[in-house]
């Protein structure tokens, strides 16, 4: 199985140089649309929609592995940190717990806000999903399909949490008591399913990178899949809006939003083969939506109206991942400089430097006792800091 760290690579490898007009494997994203006008490029998906309401494909107790975490804590550093270009203060706690299962490739993250109060994290290579407490003991529980390569992770409505199975082409979910996992189809083929949120109307979105489609699927199993009007647009990580629609970026090039009426909404990145991957929604007052340009080595924020604003990150060769808010700052996972960068609504930026090197920090989430968890695909760790 391909590593998911060198998949990533190549499509912000593409991203770039459909910035720079080369051939790419497919049409480049229109940019005739100004990312300053209110309504963006608007399409309507309700008409394309698929009501799969596929049966259940796999539906059984779910195997748990239960294992106490070695837990090695890097302790409160009052050196100043290495700077992303703004001050110097204290370096932050981080505390790195192995996952059990060797090279699992962690990947997405999700915090059970409201159910078990715990981590929850895909292991791509392993093909497990795996949960950690605040006190270090990890489960893994494997997912029936072989080479399924789960992806991203949200909790849902019901409690429990779904994923997408990115080789697999089925969503999964693990029920409230975690006592059954079970598996859906979905109905389009071999659509590359990447990553997911839950939606206002309590159904989780997901993305249909090859397939160039939002997808969402209801606590029942239902499945409805919506194109993007954007031709190959190669859709990837979603975020719940303050403003009850579900923003996802496009990583030739775009983010955009969709409704809980299936009208779907894009804006060009100003920055041209910029790459957006991980979305997330920013501090208060404002709430914009933040977006990693992994290939333009930057972050965005933008207004639900579409008004962008970038901000540079350091080094020159920055790759943004993922991003969470901790208010009064977004922080990014940065996989080139192996750190997390905090960075403020007005720019200014300061590093957290990992303790492990070459650690590959992917995806970033704020846990129960406001700590920053994330995953290390490469380390075969979970990260905590507190900044």
């Amino acid at each position: 199985m391909r590593l998911r760290s060198l998949d990533w690579l190549t499509v912000v490898a593409f991203a770039a140089l459909a910035g720079c007009g080369a051939n790419t494997p497919g049409p480049k994203p229109d940019a005739g649309t100004d990312a300053s006008s209110p309504n963006g490029d608007v399409a309507d998906g309700a008409d394309a929609a698929k009501d799969s309401a596929t049966p259940v494909d796999k539906v059984g107790d779910a195997p748990a592995e239960t294992s106490d975490a070695a837990a090695v804590e890097h302790g409160a550093d009052t050196s100043p940190s290495a700077d992303a270009g703004g001050d110097t203060g204290p370096a932050g706690t981080f505390t790195e717990f192995t996952v059990p299962t060797p090279a699992s490739g962690p990947w997405g993250i999700v915090y059970n806000e409201g159910s078990d109060g715990a981590i929850w994290f895909t292991e791509l290579t392993a093909g497990k999903i795996g949960r950690l407490t605040t006190e270090g003991v990890f489960t893994e529980l494997t997912i029936p399909t072989p080479n399924s390569a789960p992806f991203g992770i949200t909790r849902g409505a019901d409690y429990g949490v779904w994923f997408t199975e990115e080789y697999g082409g089925k969503i999964g979910t693990i029920d409230a008591g975690r006592t059954k996992l079970t598996e859906y189809d979905v109905p389009t083929k071999n659509p590359n399913l990447e990553g997911a949120a839950l939606g206002y109307d309590g159904k989780v979105y997901f993305a249909e990178a090859d397939a160039n489609k939002i997808g969402r699927i209801s606590s029942s199993g239902a499945i409805e899949e919506f194109p993007i009007a954007t031709p190959s647009s190669y859709p990837s990580y979603l975020t719940l809006g303050t403003d009850g629609n579900v923003w996802f970026t496009e990583a030739f090039g775009k983010i955009g939003f969709i409704t809980t009426d299936a009208k779907i909404t894009e804006f060009p990145v100003p920055t041209a083969g910029s790459g957006p991957v991980g979305i997330t929604v920013g501090p208060k007052p404002d709430f914009d939506v933040w977006f990693a340009e992994g290939a333009g080595h930057a972050v965005g924020k933008s207004t639900k109206a579409g008004m962008m604003t970038e901000f540079a990150l350091a080094p020159a060769t920055a790759m943004p991942v993922s991003l969470a808010r901790l208010d009064p700052y977004v922080y990014v996972t940065e996989q080139t400089g192996n750190q997390i960068i905090r960075v403020s609504t007005t720019g200014e930026m300061k590093s957290y430097p990992l303790p492990t090197p070459n650690a590959f920090p992917a995806h970033i989430v704020v846990g129960p006792d406001g700590a920053l968890w994330f995953t290390e695909n490469i380390a075969n760790k979970i990260g905590r800091l507190v900044p």
